[in-house]
């Protein structure tokens, strides 16, 4: 029977639903044995993760998904440590520079809001009343719960459909090579996350890269110290990417993984979900290999 695994999930310490602990009792309903965290741009939630995934007998490491820049593009790499001790201060030093980077930009998003919003609600979305939504990084999801909590919107949804998109606010994101360099230099395994998504992705034929430009872009990432590919994912699965992928990887030697990239209700994702991606999870002798 193949082990179900889990290695691209969210907490409540950036943008998903469930904290560490919680995630890890879903883990064992559903019958999974390999979990990573991969919270956005903080290590915040791995101690609690750690705690209670060696408590039920899980395999458990930390990772992290980190909000890069590649040229004109916003990347997001995923990075899989063998160990709490592993992660150096270098790179927890500059993961905790970009907490306080999200933290500015959610200031001034905020005061972006607080002027278009209708009149009777200006002014009254607070940094304070968004971060108590967070136990870690703050994210557009806190915002949009703070949006519906003061009646500004019904769901969530709306508030990224009417306000979080377009006013937006874009930080100056670590640079991909900065990135890859610290991951490694704590014995890390860089992946690149969802590169066929629509946003944070290798493929965006909204800016004139198309799937043929993929491979010579894969090549001088690798160069800089990538070492996988996050091959099978949904909207891979939506759009019958999932074999370009795959082949994509085993054609530069990187290592493929699948991922359901589980939130909960942010992205609609029910607790079920969680661990269902069909995959052998092959890519786990190749992260220890390259923990040494």
């Amino acid at each position: 029977m193949t082990e179900k695994f889990e290695i691209h999930m969210h907490s409540n310490y950036s943008d998903g639903e469930f904290s560490p602990t919680k995630l890890v009792d879903i883990a064992r309903h559903n019958g999974v044995s390999i979990l990573s965290l991969t919270d956005h741009d903080t290590f915040s939630g791995i101690p609690e993760f750690i705690d209670a995934g060696e408590k039920a007998g899980l395999i458990v490491f930390p990772g992290i998904e980190m909000t890069v820049k590649y040229g004109d593009l916003q990347l997001h790499v995923l990075g899989y440590f063998k160990d709490l001790a592993s992660i150096r201060s270098e790179l927890w030093d500059r993961v905790e520079t970009m907490k306080a980077q999200r933290e500015e930009r959610m200031r001034t998003m905020i005061d972006k809001l607080n002027g278009v919003v209708p009149d009777r609600f200006q002014g009254q979305i607070t940094f304070e009343n968004v971060q108590k939504a967070a136990e870690g990084v703050l994210a557009r999801p806190h915002l949009a719960r703070e949006m519906v909590r003061l009646g500004i919107v019904k769901h969530t949804g709306e508030a990224f459909e009417k306000y979080l998109v377009q006013y937006n606010v874009q930080r100056e994101n670590i640079h991909v090579d900065d990135a890859l360099k610290l991951m490694r230099e704590s014995g890390g395994v860089p992946v690149i996350a969802h590169p066929g998504e629509r946003t944070y992705a290798l493929h965006r034929p909204d800016k004139g890269i198309g799937f043929d430009d993929i491979p010579p872009r894969l090549e001088e990432l690798k160069a800089m110290g990538l070492m996988g590919l996050e091959a099978i994912y949904p909207y891979h699965e939506k759009t019958g990417k999932v074999g370009y992928f795959l082949k994509l990887a085993e054609d530069h030697d990187m290592i493929a993984t699948g991922s359901r990239d589980f939130h909960g209700f942010n992205t609609h994702q029910t607790p079920d979900l969680l661990g269902t991606t069909k995959m052998e999870p092959a890519f786990l002798e190749r992260f220890r290999q390259a923990w040494g």
